[in-house]
């Protein structure tokens, strides 16, 4: 069979990305690390954003940063699980303190320090979405 005449059903679902930082940098270069193995499918720069566009969007995993603007990457995880608890979540953050990642792991949360996001990112998604299989 051809690639093309592959069912849709025999081939793997890519999981669906939405990305959160108020660092165009930090934006970038998570989806240019992503997007190999994952769909981005939005990127936004603030917690008010991250909400409205994981309703609109309904990613499957939704890699954020903890402090943003408008809202913190904390509260919109907790609004947006409040009415979708199936999307899975990653803080991608520069804070390392033990109170924000115990904070993300009572969530349900993953927790990846952007210092470590080329050897950990992909790998904390993954297991993200196994989890809940």
């Amino acid at each position: 069979m051809t690639p093309a005449a592959v069912p849709q059903a025999l081939t793997p679902k890519r999981i669906r990305i939405l990305l959160a930082d108020d660092d165009l940098r930090v934006r970038k270069m998570a989806r240019e690390l992503l997007q190999p193995e994952f769909d981005v499918v939005d990127m936004v720069s603030d917690g008010e954003a991250l909400v409205a566009a994981a309703l609109r969007l309904r990613p499957d995993v939704i890699v954020t940063d903890i402090s943003m603007p408008a809202m913190s990457g904390i509260e919109a995880v907790r609004q947006i699980r409040s009415v979708m608890p199936e999307i899975k979540f990653v803080f991608f953050t520069m804070h390392d303190a033990n109170g924000y990642r115990r904070e993300a792991q009572s969530a349900g949360a993953g927790y990846v320090l952007k210092s470590s996001a080329w050897e950990e990112l992909s790998r904390t998604i993954r297991d993200a979405v196994l989890d809940s299989d």
